[in-house]
């Protein structure tokens, strides 16, 4: 008969890592589902929400700062994006020799019906407003810990607590 092992510190720490992880997969696996009937993956439909509020124009860097990824793999996101015909690069009006990113009418279209975002609002039904507003502070807390010790030049903007 198998024994459960005592966790220590380091151990529990793990195992936080795993759970943090366990359920992030969990929750992007049920939008990828409710994505799939509009043809766009999380992350495209994070994209085009970041575009939206920005109010419908930005630099792929600041989409990377949003997202809290490398710039690199957002430039290679948004080439597929521009040949799936859900955004365009167009010239940026503040910057000479820059880009802004423009969703399309398509693009635009299916932004607007990803706002539903059904699976996420079942999965988060389970916690009152309290437990919501605690959970938000906790991952906060731990995103911006995270991003302290990777040296990030920038807190992603949203969301805020501030």
């Amino acid at each position: 008969m198998a024994t459960k092992k005592k966790i220590g510190v380091e151990d529990g720490d793990q195992a936080l890592w795993l759970l943090l992880e366990q359920t992030r997969n969990a929750i992007y696996k049920a939008r990828e589902l409710e994505l799939e009937q509009y043809g766009v993956s999380a992350v495209q439909a994070g994209v085009m929400f970041v575009v939206h509020t920005m109010g419908g124009r930005t630099r792929p860097a600041e989409i990377a700062r949003w997202l809290v990824r490398e710039p690199h793999s957002i430039s290679g996101l948004l080439t597929r994006m521009e040949k799936d015909g859900l955004l365009r690069r167009a010239p940026d009006p503040e910057r000479r020799n820059a880009v802004s990113i423009v969703l399309t009418e398509r693009g635009q279209d299916i932004c607007n019906k990803t706002f539903l975002r059904e699976s996420v609002r079942q999965i988060l039904s389970v916690l009152d407003e309290e437990e919501r507003q605690h959970l938000a502070g906790l991952l906060l807390a731990l995103r911006d810990r995270a991003l302290k010790d990777r040296r990030a030049r920038n807190r992603p903007p949203f969301p805020s607590v501030d």
